[in-house]
C-alpha cells in the first residue's frame, strides 16, 4: 500500500508538472475570412501569411465572385446563425442589415483597450462610410479594410495626340480633356465611336445583376440633382422618380450609344477586358481595379485616373458626387475564435501591414497613411483617389436595402435596355420602393453623404 501511495504521488507531481511547465500548446487555430473574389482578396491573403508565420495562426479564404452570390453566401450564413466564416468583408450598404440583426460584434471595447490601434486612426468619414450603425451612434461594427469610389480611366494616348485636339475642338469648340461636365464626356464618347476602327467612345455598367448599373447611374442621378429618398420621411414617391432622376437617366441611357454592343449588359468582366483591348476611350470604373489594370497592360502609361465630372442643375449651380464603394471587415457573432480575430485585426491594421496593403494596390482608411505624400506617388490611381472619396454618396443604409437595390437596379436596367422609358421605369420604382418602405417603418435610416 505505501509503495502504491508513493507511486501515486509520483505521478501526480508528473501531471502537475507537465501541466505547469510544459504544456502542450493550445489546439492550432484558423481564421476563415469571406470576401469576393479578386486581387485584393489575394493581397490580403498574401500579408496575412507573415502573421501565419509570427503566430501559427492560419488565415483561409472564402471567395465568391463579385456577384449576388457574395451577398447571399455570407447573409445565408449569419441566418444559420453558422460559424462558416470568422472575419466577413462587405459591402457597406450591407451594414445596417447585418448591425441590426446581430451578426457581427461591436468593436468598441477592444478598439478603447487596444494598444497597437484606435478609432482615432481612422476619419470620423470614413467609419460612417464603413463601420457605423445606427448614424452617429459611435457604434463600430468594422474597420475600414478597402475603401473605394467610381473614377474615370482614360486612354492618354488617345487625350493627348495633337491630331485628335485639334479634330476635337474644330468641331466642339473647346479643347480636348478630362471632362469636368457630363455634357463633355459625352461629347468625347461620341467623338471617339468609331466602330469602323473598333474604338468606342466609353464603357460602362449596364448589367442587372448585384449593384452593378445603378453603381454607374447614381454618379449622374445624385450630380443632375436628384435623391433617392427623403431619410425624415421615409419616402421615395417624388425622389427617386423625380424629374432630376429622369433626365439622369435619359442622359445615362444615352451613353450607351457610344459604348461597346451589348454593354447594356456589361459588368465587371466585360468592362475590364475593353480597357485593357483599348477598344474604350474612356470608362466608368471602380478605383478598385485601377491597379488591376495597369498591371495587365503592356504600356500602363498610356492610361490615365481622374475623378468623375458633375454637372450645372437649371439654377447653374454646380453638382458633383461619386457612388462610394467600398467595404470594412467585421468580426462575425457566430465565429468560436473572436479573440483571435481581434488580435489579426490589430496587426494588420497597423499602420506597417497598411503600406504593405498601399504598396500592394490596397486603399487604406488610415488617416496617416492617407495624408503621407507618399501614398499620392505610391500609384497612378492614388493621386485622384482623396478628391473622389471626398465628393462620395451611398445607397440607403437600412436592413431593407437588399430590396431597395433589388427594384432599383431591375428598372434602371429596363430602361437601358429600352424595355421602358425613363418616365415609365422610375415610376414604376417609386411606387415599389414606397411598398418597401412603409413596410418596414421602423428602420433607422442613416444619411447618405
Amino acid at each position: 500500500m505505501r509503495n502504491f501511495l508513493i507511486l501515486c504521488a509520483v505521478l501526480a507531481g508528473l501531471v502537475t508538472w507537465t501541466t505547469i511547465a510544459g504544456s502542450k500548446p493550445n489546439a492550432k487555430v484558423t481564421l476563415t475570412f469571406i470576401w469576393h473574389a479578386g486581387d485584393r482578396a489575394n493581397l490580403f491573403q498574401k500579408i496575412a501569411r507573415q502573421y501565419t508565420t509570427e503566430t501559427g495562426v492560419e488565415i483561409k479564404a472564402v471567395l465568391p465572385p463579385m456577384t449576388n452570390e457574395w451577398y447571399e453566401r455570407i447573409a445565408g450564413e449569419f441566418a444559420r446563425k453558422g460559424a462558416g466564416f470568422d472575419l466577413c468583408i462587405f459591402d457597406s450598404q450591407n451594414m445596417s442589415e447585418f448591425a441590426s440583426q446581430g451578426h457581427v460584434v461591436r468593436l468598441n471595447d477592444w478598439l478603447k483597450q487596444s494598444r497597437k490601434i484606435s478609432a482615432a486612426d481612422f476619419a470620423p468619414s470614413v467609419l460612417k462610410r464603413y463601420a457605423e450603425y445606427p448614424e452617429n451612434s459611435g457604434n463600430i461594427y468594422a474597420l475600414p479594410i478597402n475603401q473605394d469610389c467610381m473614377g474615370l480611366v482614360y486612354r492618354r494616348d488617345l487625350f493627348d495626340d495633337p491630331k485628335e485636339k485639334s479634330a476635337f475642338k474644330a468641331k466642339y469648340g473647346y479643347e480636348l480633356a478630362v471632362p469636368e461636365t457630363y455634357d463633355q464626356l459625352r461629347d468625347i464618347a461620341e467623338f471617339f465611336t468609331r466602330p469602323d476602327r473598333k474604338l468606342f467612345g466609353i464603357g460602362l455598367y449596364g448589367s442587372e445583376d448585384y449593384d452593378a448599373c445603378t453603381s454607374a447611374y447614381l454618379n449622374l442621378f445624385w450630380s443632375f440633382d436628384a435623391e433617392l429618398w427623403n431619410p425624415k420621411t421615409n419616402k421615395a414617391q417624388g425622389y427617386i422618380n423625380s424629374p432630376e432622376a429622369k433626365k439622369a437617366l435619359d442622359f445615362f441611357k444615352g451613353l450607351f450609344v457610344y459604348a461597346p454592343p451589348g454593354f447594356q449588359n456589361a459588368y465587371v468582366p466585360e468592362l475590364n477586358e475593353a480597357v485593357k483591348a483599348g477598344q474604350v476611350a474612356m470608362a466608368i470604373q471602380w478605383y478598385y481595379f485601377f491597379n488591376e489594370l495597369l498591371a495587365d497592360i503592356a504600356s500602363p502609361a498610356r492610361l490615365g485616373f481622374a475623378s468623375l465630372p458633375g454637372e450645372k442643375d437649371t439654377d447653374g449651380k454646380f453638382h458633383r458626387f461619386v457612388m462610394v464603394g467600398g467595404q470594412g471587415v467585421s468580426i462575425s457573432q457566430y465565429s468560436a475564435h473572436k479573440d483571435e480575430a481581434w488580435k489579426f485585426l490589430e496587426w494588420f491594421m497597423s499602420q506597417p501591414q497598411q503600406w504593405k496593403w498601399v504598396e500592394g494596390g490596397g486603399m487604406t482608411g488610415v488617416s496617416a497613411i492617407l495624408k503621407d505624400p507618399k501614398f499620392l506617388e505610391a500609384a497612378p490611381p492614388n493621386k485622384s483617389f482623396p478628391v473622389s472619396m471626398s465628393m462620395t454618396k451611398d445607397y440607403w443604409h437600412l436592413p431593407a436595402y437588399p430590396q431597395l437595390l433589388k427594384s432599383f437596379q431591375h428598372y434602371v436596367h429596363q430602361a437601358i435596355t429600352g424595355q421602358l422609358s425613363a418616365d415609365q421605369a422610375l415610376d414604376a420604382c417609386a411606387a415599389e420602393q414606397e411598398r418597401i418602405l412603409r413596410a418596414s417603418p421602423n428602420q433607422k435610416a442613416m444619411k447618405t453623404q
